[in-house]
């Protein structure tokens, strides 16, 4: 897995009414969606969002950056409430060293991909053929150009 740091710089993309309009689209309306590019899909049920993974993994490793560093700044707040009560040389040390901690919190990476998932504890009939590898899935564009070639 490649791990890298990424700034976000999030754009509005293209936006669909409905999801028919979306659907109609195909996979050339989830061609636009890339570089920081986020589009909208407006339905009945609500307004849903729609971004490609190292977008989601960009955000997603700095919305655990700021989730660290909010409960670094509670440990902070708390040694700073106690030196203010007892602005002893324990007390002060402790800040100091609460502090110091929160300047080195590392920056957390962010994935360009994830691992592929597989079923646990899954139960299958010997009858039923099940491909979990997606490699295996026949595709219709594979189709097609595998029906091309043979015309050919």
């Amino acid at each position: 897995m490649q791990i890298t740091n990424k700034k976000l710089s999030l754009q509005n993309g293209a936006s669909w009414p409905s999801f028919e309009k979306f659907r109609l689209k195909g996979a050339e309306a989830l061609s636009s969606i890339a570089n920081g590019v986020i589009a909208t899909l407006h339905t009945k049920t609500g307004q849903y969002r729609i971004i490609e993974e190292r977008d989601f993994q960009a955000m997603y490793g700095l919305a655990r950056d700021v989730d660290r560093t909010r409960g670094g700044l509670r440990v902070v707040i708390l040694a700073v409430r106690a030196a203010q009560k007892h602005p002893d040389p324990e007390n002060l040390s402790l800040l100091a060293e609460a502090v110091a901690l929160l300047g080195d919190l590392p920056e957390l990476p962010t994935s360009n991909n994830f691992e592929r998932l597989f079923p646990e504890n899954f139960d299958l009939d010997e009858d039923d053929e099940v491909m979990l590898d997606p490699d295996e899935i026949d595709r219709q564009e594979q189709s097609e150009s595998a029906i091309e070639k043979r015309m050919d």
